[in-house]
């Protein structure tokens, strides 16, 4: 069963497709990346929207609280 991860790169992140016969991890590194969220996500845009949440959190001010 094929799944879906979110990796980080150097040129930042991207989701990358995980066939059955390969771990998140090897999929990472053939990306060139490491794994962002270990969250194996069963479609493309449940990991898509992850990404953004990555991605909005990693741009939050770490003084101001999460929720507003």
């Amino acid at each position: 069963m094929q799944s879906f991860i979110v990796v980080e790169t150097e040129d930042g992140l991207t989701v990358a497709e995980v066939d059955a016969h390969t771990s998140p991890e090897t999929e990472a590194e053939r990306f060139g990346g490491l794994l962002a969220d270990p969250t194996p996500y069963a479609t493309f845009e449940d990991a898509y929207d992850a990404l953004l949440l990555i991605e909005a959190e990693s741009r939050q001010d770490p003084r101001e609280p999460a929720d507003g």
